[in-house]
């Protein structure tokens, strides 16, 4: 769902840190600040707009005291910096703003007043302020900061220390003193606030022979509703996930867990007594297989020792990174290679969920390098990977987005396309920063990414909608006719630039929504919303800027015709508005407001239904009803899902799907109570069916669909069979349900502590990513990406359209489902799309890939045997290009297959000369290619034949293909010389013909045995190829004298 764009820019490091090469990034939590570290200077940097706010650089006297600097860590609240120098010092630093503006531009046309995205507002200034020096005893590794305190892992011995925040006074050493600080240790009453807790408690469940290995980097997660998580990262290339427990004074340490905290405020409150409890993350336990046995049977494996011992270093993790949305974990290892662990809810234990092969699936033949630094967008939807000698970004469920790779730093203009030291996203997820190594530059790279990652709702997903920093695009293609829709070089993406009076102020984008006749479009930033109509061109913002900052759009944007229902924040309530596009934006032009009593995290509108999920797990369904007035929202009905949804945050869409009997006769206010509801939740494609307990209660059943699905798609009103059905894109194809409402129920695996996925009908094979599905032209948009590098200093990155026609795969199932009539389902199907302007093309499509997969699985059909070849062939009888599609798969294949086609099909002779009836004269000299291949040619007779019926027909430019034809099968030239006898084409007959013709000069050419050798152009009814050789290969080049006969 993101994708590179145009060209990166290169930060310029300003004196005085341009003398020595930066070897850390590090961001704030909150997004808007980074600093930059090397080892002597610290540069602190504001993300929009990006510029230096503060630096320091150490002076020689203060490195020799303290040490050089090792790494940087940020406070929990954004403004505290901690620099952790190799002499185990710990630097404090604090972010203060000042009473004057960081940077002064006076407007000009180069540089408008209001700025690009995120430079409409006065640039505030800032400082560093130092705090002084902390001592840290046992080689610290590294540091996270919580709100309230600490956390630092040790080397000596291995262990966590914690030590409150702000860091008492008597522990640290103030600026300009003599005097060394005290080392934190966690012993001595003046530290009884610190603790220390040794790995050495750990060793029951890291099951650790020995001593217990070093930690070298500790990370902390938050999703509402589930335990907080620690990630570990180890020396011996393990990761362990840790949780606090609570002990009770008069439990012992070896007794069970007895609570765990489920929100921020319940893990700082924690007593000394707390301890930790663990699992391993990775690497995972290996699934055993029941039918093993011996050592198999218990998880182990015989393996070469010393090729073991060389997978090992190689599988050694080196960083992770926790998808808190998604519940997932991405451990990059030394060897190059990414694991992503699915972390289900407490307490169950971590699995794997697929691995990201970098040189595998940017066919490389070398190795990018060990992973250096990971990065999640903030929505969860795609990795950013730095590799030793290159980067690369993944989406959620492992298709490769975008990638650089250069082992050639002199080769490469862009530093970053040879390797990256750090990674993060910036606000927004549309910029990617990067530190190339070497040379140790600032690089900041532009996306675009689906709207869909925002909000996935039906509207959006009907649209291939994207987003970037200051505009949305939307493919417009469906709107043009079928040919442009199939054809790669037409540009039929609309771009919008959003007013800079909006997006200067109110950077990022957070919502963009369009409605479902793709001609309004609702954006939504830091505060307030604007739309667009792209009937007018123009943009309608809130004239009185203070109504436009009172409330945050939280929870989505959705058109209904032309009125814009927004799920909002405001005075820490929760509502949903509804603006219409006719009147200008103010709060006296509100037609209705709903409130609600928890936030909104997902909405969508199918028809006129209103459905709403809040944090507090619970569905709400609501009826847009027009009244004589105004436009109103009718509450009909809401459901609880608890205990059955149990982490409501990580709820990225939902849908339902309707009875047809409920549809026809059912009143719009039931539809809750009998509707399928679809949820895509931890990547999970669910469905929850619901059914009536004995007191007349609704329960749902719950039935996964699939695992690692991205996005899906729903058509309540499909065509024909497509109707109802389901696609589900999990990051290499489409998985298709023809009829979710028809699926039958899955068990649980306990093997694997989850449900059993159900197998699709349909599996669409894509070489981009999807973003849209055109129902009525059978065709999957989609976009992928391309670098261009000819002739330019840098990389210039461009999104490319991908296209998919998906009509004879669905026919093929159809005709291979044996059950009830497939015949009657196929053609059922297929008359929804045969006016379309490629339909026999699909045909041909489907004949093609059911004659190779039965030849290639010796499954060929013979006479009076049923198979779904023959069902194939008698399934395009119904359709008169049928024998237009025929010659065509043929010249596709092998000639030696066309022998095994025809037995079925029928003698080509016959299709011949039902062609000449049918006045299909280029069809009919596609088949005088295949009657002579298999010598079934009548001399010279038959093409003569057709020339004389062509040139009645005064198709000139299929008899001069004709001509030479006959000069190909007959090197002589009497083939030749009798057809212009025949059809009466003389030379003194020249200036009435269209021909120019002169005394033919044949060409002798030697012998060939079974090889065509033929002159027509390319693409030609009469382009065929020899024995052995595939009918489009590129032709024999025409000689001189094949231009006039």
């Amino acid at each position: 769902m993101y994708w590179p764009v145009t060209a990166a820019r290169l930060l310029s490091l300003p004196a005085p840190l341009d003398h020595e090469p930066v070897i850390q990034l590090r961001q704030n939590r909150k997004g808007n600040f980074f600093a930059s570290l090397s080892k002597s200077s610290l540069g602190v940097w504001d993300v929009r707009p990006t510029v230096l706010q503060a630096c320091l650089v150490r002076s020689s006297k203060s490195l020799e005291r303290w040490g050089a600097n090792q790494d940087v860590f940020w406070a929990h609240d954004g403004r505290g910096i901690f620099i952790l120098t190799t002499t185990s010092h710990l630097l404090l630093y604090q972010l203060t703003p000042t009473a004057r503006a960081a940077y002064a531009h006076p407007p000009s046309s180069l540089f408008p007043a209001n700025g690009g995205p995120g430079e409409g507002d006065v640039l505030m200034g800032w400082t560093l302020r130092s705090l002084g020096a902390a001592f840290i005893m046992g080689h610290p590794q590294s540091l996270f900061a919580q709100s309230h305190s600490l956390l630092i892992t040790l080397k000596s011995p291995p262990s966590i220390l914690t030590v409150p925040y702000p860091i008492p006074s008597q522990l640290i050493a103030p600026p300009n003193s003599h005097f060394p600080p005290p080392p934190l240790d966690g012993d001595g009453p003046e530290q009884d606030e610190c603790e220390i807790w040794d790995l050495v408690k750990a060793k029951e469940w890291m099951q650790c022979q020995g001593a217990p290995p070093v930690p070298l980097s500790i990370k902390l997660s938050r999703t509402p509703g589930t335990p907080v998580l620690y990630t570990m990262v180890m020396d011996d290339g393990r990761v362990w996930g840790m949780h606090t427990v609570t002990r009770k004074a008069s439990t012992p340490i070896s007794s069970p867990l007895n609570t765990l905290p489920l929100s921020p405020a319940a893990s700082h409150s924690q007593p000394l007594s707390s301890k930790f409890t663990g699992v391993a993350i990775y690497p995972p336990q290996p699934r055993k297989d029941p039918a093993a046995s011996g050592l198999q049977a218990l998880g182990l494996y015989e393996k070469d020792a010393e090729a073991a011992q060389s997978t090992a270093d190689l599988d050694k993790a080196v960083t992770a990174a926790v998808n808190g949305k998604f519940g997932l974990v991405a451990v990059g290892t030394a060897g190059g290679n990414i694991s992503v662990i699915s972390l289900p809810n407490f307490p169950a234990a971590p699995r794997a969920s697929h691995t990201l092969d970098f040189k595998h699936a940017a066919n490389l033949h070398t190795s990018p390098g060990g992973v250096t630094s990971l990065s999640w967008t903030s929505d969860g939807y795609a990795l950013a990977v730095g590799y030793e000698h290159g980067w690369a970004v993944w989406s959620v469920s492992g298709r490769l987005n975008g990638w650089g790779l250069s082992l050639d730093s002199d080769a490469v203009d862009d530093g970053f396309m040879g390797g990256v030291l750090d990674i993060f996203w910036a606000p927004g997820n549309v910029e990617l920063f990067a530190l190339a190594h070497p040379p140790h530059q600032i690089y900041s790279i532009p996306f675009a990414k689906s709207a869909t990652t925002g909000q996935h709702s039906p509207d959006n997903t009907r649209y291939a909608f994207l987003q970037m920093d200051d505009r949305v695009l939307v493919y417009r293609g469906a709107d043009q006719p079928d040919m442009s829709v199939i054809n790669p070089e037409s540009d039929v993406w609309q771009h919008i630039k959003i007013p800079s009076d909006y997006i200067s102020i109110n950077w990022p984008i957070r919502y963009a929504s369009i409605s479902t006749d793709g001609t309004l479009i609702a954006i939504a930033g830091r505060r307030g919303l604007t739309n667009y109509s792209t009937v007018s061109g123009r943009w309608k913002l809130f004239a009185d800027e203070r109504q436009e900052k009172d409330f945050v759009v939280r929870g989505g944007l959705l058109w209904f015709h032309h009125v814009l229902v927004a799920a909002i924040e405001v005075d820490k309530s929760y509502q949903i508005r509804l603006f219409s596009r006719d009147f200008d934006l103010a709060d006296v032009n509100i037609l209705h407001s709903q409130i609600l009593p928890s936030p909104v995290l997902v909405m969508s509108l199918l028809d006129n239904s209103l459905l709403v999920y809040t944090a507090d797990n619970t569905l709400y369904h609501f009826l847009i009803v027009p009244t004589k007035d105004t436009i109103k929202v009718h509450l009909c009905g809401s459901i609880s899902f608890a205990g059955i949804v149990q982490v409501p945050s990580r709820v990225r869409a939902l849908s339902w799907l309707i009875p047809e009997a409920q549809k026809r006769l059912g009143d719009p206010v039931d539809d809750l109570i009998v509707a399928t509801i679809i949820f895509l939740i931890d990547g999970r494609l669910v469905l929850l069916r619901p059914r009536r307990a004995g007191n007349d209660e609704v329960r749902y059943d719950l039935q996964v669909l699939a695992d690692r699905i991205e996005s899906y798609w729903t058509h309540l009103h499909g065509i024909g069979t497509l109707e109802n059905s389901l696609w589900g894109y999990d990051g290499k194809g489409m998985r298709v349900w023809l009829d979710a409402l028809t699926i039958e129920g899955t068990r649980l695996d306990e093997g694997r502590d989850a449900y059993e996925t159900v197998k699709e009908s349909v599996y669409l094979d894509l070489d981009f990513y999807p973003l849209s599905i055109l129902m009525d032209k059978g065709i999957v948009i989609g976009v992928d990406y391309e670098t261009s590098t000819r002739s330019l200093p840098f990389n210039l990155f461009k999104i490319q359209t991908g296209t998919h026609l998906f009509l004879p795969q669905f026919m093929r199932y159809h005709l291979s489902n044996t059950s009830g009539s497939p015949l009657h389902r196929a053609l059922t199907f297929a008359s929804n799309y045969s006016s379309i302007v490629y339909f026999a093309h699909s045909l041909e499509i489907l004949l093609h890939s059911v004659l190779e997969d039965e030849l290639d699985n010796a499954e060929v059909d013979i006479p009076g045997t049923p198979g779904q070849l023959r069902r194939t062939i008698e399934f395009l009888d119904h359709f008169p290009e049928a024998m237009d599609v025929v010659v065509g798969c043929a010249r596709k294949t092998e000639v030696d297959r066309w022998e095994k086609l025809f037995a079925i099909v029928g003698s080509p002779r016959e299709l011949f000369e039902r062609c000449l009836e049918l006045g299909k004269w280029r069809t009919a000299a596609s088949y005088l290619l295949v009657l002579q291949n298999l010598e079934e040619l009548d001399d010279a007779k038959d093409a003569i034949r057709l020339l004389r019926l062509a040139i009645e027909a005064k198709e000139y430019h299929l008899s001069k293909e004709l001509l030479r034809f006959l000069h190909s099968i007959d090197e002589s030239g009497a083939a030749l010389r009798q057809a212009i006898a025949d059809v009466g084409i003389v030379q003194g007959e020249a200036q009435h013909s269209p021909f120019q013709l002169s005394s033919p000069r044949l060409y002798e050419s030697p012998p060939s045995p079974k090889t065509v050798m033929v002159g027509a152009q390319a693409g030609s009814p009469m382009a065929v190829v020899g024995q052995g050789r595939m009918a489009d290969a590129p032709q024999v080049p025409e000689h001189e004298d094949d231009g006039d006969v």
